[in-house]
């Protein structure tokens, strides 16, 4: 064998036996050129004089839960091993690129095209480097089904760029990094080829659940200020993976208006523009700075204070309700529906005698327990002409609390009434939720002032004068009579 004959023999043999399995779960991005090289590159396995045919397939078992070992392309069987992938995920879409080098499709059936393939990372073919870049359109798309399995069938043979592209309606907080894959893929344990290729690449999903909890307000009129809280477990990445996306959007009740916002990784209060970015109806969005302080932490803490301007209309009128979407990676997650409850109170005052008549003028401080303090934001509460007292709304409760205690005390009665004294100056009313259409007024009666006692019209004396009169009438009618007949008796004889 001549010198040349020997280098060339050389050369095979040591390809050979270079040969190794292809990293079917990327662990590579674009940022991680070096780790690319030393990973995601297949290497020439056995000769390719004994590749046939023209086209394979390419199967995906999309699964959750931290990647393991890399796989070797073959299909696995092992029913320990199939119970450990995790379950499948459906719906995750994916694009298959074909890899091209100098602006063709890298050929598998020859030596040369192995030699290229060698050299070719994620990193090159994603940034179109050193040579290196792909087909447009993509090659093919493909779907995950039921249990996870995506099949690509009639693969022309050479080498992919397998991009996950959707989650799908799957919480998958660090998606599967872009991979290289051949068809056919090269057995270096028995230097045979398979063209049926199975790759199982699996994802971290989100299974974290945020909450938000509404506070008592500052105060229990309209106009008050109610602290919601929002607190949002930070999830743990797969390997590999980065937090890239943090928002929280929380879409106030029109009833409501923002007047400040707190962020809190933990405990440590984030800083406004620095760490977070506040848009619109409310979306909170950590920025980059903020998304270093994730790694390690548990949650991210949202304080919103908003006002309560009105009750609204309508069966939910003063129920207020509010939720949170949080998104971490694409992965969006929702709190439960907190509520804020508030109701509408109505007094009339009324006179306690028929025709029971509106009273003017009447006035009242309120209380949330007897003999306690006044609300001094509820001011005091006057009737007006129509004998009403109006307050649009009074705090109930929060979530499932529909209905709250408090008392009136009358302090001034209306012109010409009795103020009551004690306990009888006090007043219990129920305040329901619901809107100003619903309310049931509550009635206060008040008695009128006495009044000096006048003399009667036809008094005893009067009446003395009158039986006075008639006795003298009679008299005289009697004397009359007498002397009547006293003449006819004389005229007789």
């Amino acid at each position: 064998m001549n010198h040349e004959n020997r280098g060339r023999f050389a050369k095979r043999a040591l390809a050979a036996l270079g040969a190794t399995a292809l990293l079917l779960i990327g662990t590579v991005t674009l940022s991680s050129a070096a780790s690319a090289d030393e990973h995601d590159a297949p290497v020439v396995g056995p000769s390719v004089s004994n590749i046939t045919g023209t086209t394979g397939t390419l199967t995906i078992h999309k699964h959750a839960g931290d990647p393991g070992e890399a796989g070797n392309g073959q299909v696995i069987t092992d029913p320990a091993k199939i119970a450990a992938l995790g379950a499948g995920l459906e719906g995750v879409q994916f694009s298959i690129e074909r890899v091209t080098y100098d602006g063709s499709a890298i050929d598998l059936t020859t030596a040369t095209g192995w030699d290229v393939a060698q050299s070719a990372t994620v990193a090159r073919v994603m940034g179109a480097q050193d040579g290196f870049g792909k087909v447009a359109p993509p090659t093919a798309t493909a779907t995950t089904l039921a249990g996870g399995i995506a099949v690509i069938p009639n693969l022309p043979y050479g080498m992919y760029l397998v991009t996950e592209t959707s989650a799908g309606p799957n919480q998958i907080v660090t998606p599967i990094q872009p991979f290289l894959v051949t068809v056919p893929y090269p057995q270096a344990s028995d230097s045979t080829w398979l063209y049926d290729v199975h790759v199982y690449p699996k994802n971290k999903l989100n299974t974290t659940n945020p909450e938000k909890t509404v506070a008592a307000p500052d105060g229990v009129v309209i106009g008050s200020t109610v602290v919601w809280t929002i607190t949002a477990p930070i999830p743990e990445l797969g390997t590999g993976g980065t937090y890239n996306k943090f928002v929280i959007t929380d879409t106030l009740d029109p009833r409501l208006t923002l007047t400040g916002a707190v962020v809190k990784i933990d405990d440590t209060e984030l800083v406004p523009i620095t760490h977070y970015s506040v848009s619109g109806n409310v979306v909170i969005t950590l920025t980059p700075a903020g998304l270093a302080l994730l790694a390690g932490a548990d949650n991210v803490i949202v304080e919103a204070s908003t006002t309560v301007d009105s009750l609204g209309e309508g069966e939910t009128g003063g129920l207020i309700p509010n939720h949170a979407i949080v998104n971490v990676n694409d992965s969006v997650r929702e709190t439960g529906y907190p509520q804020t409850n508030w109701g509408p109170l109505k007094v009339i005052k009324k006179a306690a005698v028929a025709p029971n008549n509106t009273l003017q003028g009447a006035e009242f401080t309120l209380h949330e327990t007897k003999n306690g303090p006044a609300l001094a934001e509820a001011g005091t509460l006057v009737t007006d002409a129509n004998g009403e007292i109006v307050v649009d709304g009074l705090w109930v409760g929060s979530n499932d609390t529909l209905s709250k205690t408090y008392w009136l005390q009358e302090t001034k009665a209306p012109t010409g009434y009795v103020l009551p004294e004690g306990d009888g100056a006090w007043t219990q009313v129920a305040v329901n939720a619901g809107a100003a259409s619903t309310v049931v007024p509550v009635v206060i009666n008040n008695t009128q002032q006495g009044a000096p006692r006048l003399p009667l019209t036809g008094s005893t004396g009067t009446a003395a004068f009158m039986i006075g009169g008639i006795a003298l009438l009679l008299t005289a009618g009697g004397v009359g009579l007498a002397t009547a007949r006293r003449k006819q008796g004389v005229s007789k004889q």
